[in-house]
Formats: C-alpha cells, sequence, structure tokens
C-alpha cells in the first residue's frame, strides 16, 4: 500500500489544514462504529508470504481478524470528497485472509532448526515486530493443520510439517475452484469482449481448469517452492506457454553499397503531359518581347573559347 499523502486543492468552505484521508471499501463487521474502551481497527505492516516484503494488513477490534489491503490505482483519478478534492485517486479495498498464511512463513524458516518451539517463539520479527497481533487470531487446533503440535493446556511446541500442509493447501484450491464454479467465473481462454455473448455450455470449463486457476489463486500467499509442491501434490499440470511461428519468411539482407541502385525502371510509369504548359512571363520579359532584334547578336557571341581565339592568329 502505498504512503499516504497530503489532499488535494481545497474547495471553498473548507478548512486550510489539509488531512491525510483514504477512500476504502471494507466489511461492515469492521466499519461498525467502536466504543471508546475497546480496541479500534488498526493498519499495520506485516511480511507478505509470496514477496516476502512488507505489506499494508489491517487488524480488527481486539485482533480477531487480520485483513489484506489492496490498492487499485489509475493515473489522472481523483476522488470528490465533501467540499474537497482528494487528490491521492486510488480506491483501497480490505479483505479478509488467514492468518496461517501470514504464519506460514515463520515455521518454514524455524523448521531447519528441527526442533519443537512455542508459537509464540517461532511467530517473533524484527522488522515486522506487529506480527505478534497475529497470535490473537489462531486458535491451536487451527496449527495442526501445518504444523505437529506437542503438550498439552496452553504450553504446547509447534514444528512445521510440510505433509500437513500441503493437504490444508488442497483443501483451500478444491474450496476456491467451488466457488468458482457456483460463481460460473470465466477461467479458460482469453480475455472477449463484453458485447459478446457466448454459451457456458459450449466453453464449460472442465474441474481441471477451474482447480488450475485456484491453484494461481492461492499460490499468491505462498512462496514459489511451495506453489511449485502443491501443483506436484495435486497433479495439476501448468501448459506451457507456446512460441508464435511467423508464417512470413526471413527478411533477405540488403546489399549495401555507397550509391543505391533501383531495381525496377519506375520511369514507364511516369504520366507524360503532351500539352505544353503555359508559364507566366514578367513585364521585363514582355517588353522585350516586342521590340526588334534584327541583326542583333547573342551576347554569348562576344565571349568565344580561347581555342577557337588562337587558331585564328595561326
Amino acid at each position: 500500500m502505498p504512503p499516504r499523502r497530503e489532499s488535494g486543492v481545497k474547495g471553498k468552505g473548507s478548512s486550510s489544514e489539509e488531512t491525510d484521508q483514504w477512500v476504502v471499501v471494507l466489511p461492515d463487521s469492521v466499519a461498525e462504529k467502536q466504543d471508546e474502551d475497546e480496541d479500534r481497527p488498526t493498519f499495520v505492516k506485516l511480511l507478505h508470504p509470496k514477496t516476502e516484503k512488507g505489506a499494508m494488513f489491517l487488524f480488527s477490534k481486539d485482533n480477531q481478524q487480520v485483513l489484506e489491503v489492496l490498492a487499485f490505482q489509475e493515473e489522472f483519478r481523483s476522488w470528490f470528497v465533501g467540499e474537497s478534492v482528494q487528490q491521492d485517486g486510488s480506491l483501497h479495498m480490505v479483505t479478509p485472509v488467514d492468518p496461517l498464511f501470514l504464519v506460514l512463513p515463520y515455521l518454514v524458516k524455524a523448521y531447519e532448526s528441527g526442533m519443537y518451539m512455542p508459537i509464540d517463539q517461532l511467530v517473533s520479527d524484527g522488522q515486522y515486530p506487529e506480527c505478534t497481533r497475529l497470535l490473537s487470531c489462531i486458535q491451536l487446533s487451527d496449527l495442526e493443520h501445518i504444523c505437529d503440535v506437542k503438550g498439552s493446556g496452553d504450553v504446547r511446541a509447534c514444528r512445521y510439517n510440510k505433509e500437513r500442509t500441503l493437504e490444508w493447501l488442497k483443501q483451500k484450491v478444491e474450496q476456491v475452484a467451488d466457488k468458482l464454479t457456483d460463481s460460473s467465473v470465466r477461467v479458460t481462454g482469453g480475455a472477449q469482449l463484453l458485447t459478446f455473448t457466448h454459451s457456458l455450455k459450449s466453453e464449460q470449463a472442465s474441474r481441471d481448469d477451474y482447480l488450475r486457476y485456484a491453484c494461481g489463486l492461492v499460490s499468491d500467499y505462498i512462496s514459489t517452492d511451495l506453489s511449485k509442491e502443491l501443483t506436484q501434490h495435486m497433479g495439476i499440470k501448468i501448459p506451457e506457454k507456446k512460441e508464435v511461428n511467423c508464417a512470413e519468411p526471413p527478411a533477405k539482407k540488403a546489399k549495401l553499397s555507397e550509391i543505391p541502385e533501383a531495381t525496377e525502371d519506375y520511369s514507364k510509369f511516369a504520366v507524360k503531359d503532351e500539352k505544353p504548359k503555359n508559364t507566366k512571363m514578367t513585364a521585363a520579359q514582355r517588353a522585350l518581347s516586342k521590340v526588334d532584334k534584327t541583326g542583333m547578336k547573342s551576347i554569348a557571341s562576344f565571349f568565344s573559347p580561347k581555342t577557337a581565339a588562337k587558331s585564328k592568329k595561326k
């Protein structure tokens, strides 16, 4: 999520002080009015499980739920808020996300030691200290989907389990594929015009198409290596990109020369104008044409070549 920007040009009647504000679409459960003694929703920066870079998330009151913040941006876009103009025209959307996706990178990293550790020691990050809020969103029973858990009561130790994680991710992919199927989301072919009406029966996507598409969506929240293992675990085949072969023959190498020569005689296509063109004469030319030129010599006759002059002397 981009950093906050100052609001743009103010309209009439607005205060001189500029305020930082966003346009956000979020669930009603998060947007409802909070009591003064309750913890309010908080925007924090956490480690993104896919990019391993900082990303903005929103925790609901009392850290009961974590939501992802997505920004939709276009050039030359602004918002009218009341009587003021919001220069930052981006639209932020807040959607829930499973906290296990955000905990998973810490468990995979700690797995190298091979030791069982309490979850509060596993989920710790000096660069993103707010990650400890995730522990309030997770039940110990949820950790069994991706971990081996030992101990009893409140004292339990965890260790990452790849097989459990792949099965959990497989269930996620199947759930997403079911939602896509029920919603009749188009998952095959390229983009099509909005005015084009197609038959769902003739272009019905297969179950493999929906699973492949759903696997791509789930892979946006896991590492690249784990995504490859998930496709192998589910037997999903990713189609290879085919190279487009041009039917045109290769261009011939042009012959380099200092003086380019034409390969065809284009003069035959020239249209000859048989009619003489009427050229306009100046006033001096018209006056000269009326003078009697009988007995006059051309001025060029006074300048004979030198060779001719020598021959006369001999």
